[in-house]
């Protein structure tokens, strides 16, 4: 994806729909490793969400990955 003359809106169905796809596998995922890290469920999404704003606020990289693994990880 190519932002030097600003982003382009020309797929924003697809994109939409992916970001739902993503949400519909991450937040399980999250919770689920809230639980494996032994902070509960709970705190796996709000790390994930978190995660996810952040990430989309401040952009990223092509090679950028932020995932609900990642805020899970930190004990």
């Amino acid at each position: 994806m190519n932002f030097i003359n600003g982003p382009h809106f020309n797929n924003i169905r697809g994109d939409i729909y992916g970001g739902l796809t993503a949400a519909v596998v991450a937040l399980p995922l999250a919770m689920a490793m809230g639980v494996a890290s032994g902070v509960g469920p709970v705190a796996g999404m709000y790390g994930t969400i978190f995660t996810g704003f952040f990430a989309a606020l401040f952009g990223g990289t092509p090679a950028q990955v932020s995932g609900p693994t990642g805020p899970s990880h930190g004990r």
